[in-house]
């Protein structure tokens, strides 16, 4: 089996799921990929499969690595929000979730999945440096999981509704908008 045709099958169907959710059909991924049909059977089980494995990969893009703790709380958090921002608020990260929400009732099954081993997993993390902090005396003694919560909330909430819903967001400095985001949660959980 070609591994670049894989690719440019995998290509085309995050490009049409994104586009079209799961209304896209395999002869419209094929086309796109210019391969044959039977190229996309040997590759794929059928479009349940690739639409599985194309929403796990849109759900992993939108993560972001926790593990650089600089040891300055609010540089790590600062880091964090601006990397999660650029890709939940991404064109292609709103899409992946609206294509997501979209399909939640018919894969249920997937939609925890991939809220599990992404977004989910990414607040764990999350909540374990915030405890930590929370232990050195850096934030205040609360619920760190409720915190991390509060965070991730602060930082796409209502601008990715309006994107959702095809409303622009207010102009705006993004470096001011991340330093008052982590200002405002770090003045919230003060000790």
């Amino acid at each position: 089996m070609n591994a670049s045709n894989r690719d440019r099958l995998f290509s085309a169907a995050v490009e049409l799921f994104l586009e079209h959710g799961y209304d896209a059909s395999v002869d419209m991924i094929i086309c796109r990929a210019g391969v044959a049909r039977q190229t996309f059977y040997n590759h794929f089980q059928n479009k349940e499969s690739l639409f599985v494995e194309v929403m796990r990969n849109c759900m992993n893009d939108v993560l972001v690595p926790l593990t650089e703790n600089s040891g300055d709380l609010g540089a790590t958090l600062r880091k964090f929000a601006a990397a999660y921002r650029e890709r939940a608020l991404s064109p292609a990260g709103v899409a992946g979730y609206r294509t997501m929400v979209g399909q939640a009732q018919r894969f249920p099954e997937l939609t925890r999945e991939a809220f599990e081993s992404g977004i989910g997993h990414m607040v764990d993390i999350l909540t374990g440096l915030l405890d930590k902090a929370m232990m050195r005396g850096e934030l205040r003694n609360d619920d760190p999981e409720f915190a991390a919560e509060i965070l991730m909330s602060m930082l796409a909430g209502l601008e990715r509704s309006r994107l959702l819903m095809g409303a622009a967001n207010p102009p705006g400095d993004e470096v001011q908008r991340v330093e008052r985001i982590v200002d405002g949660f770090l003045r919230m959980f003060a000790p």
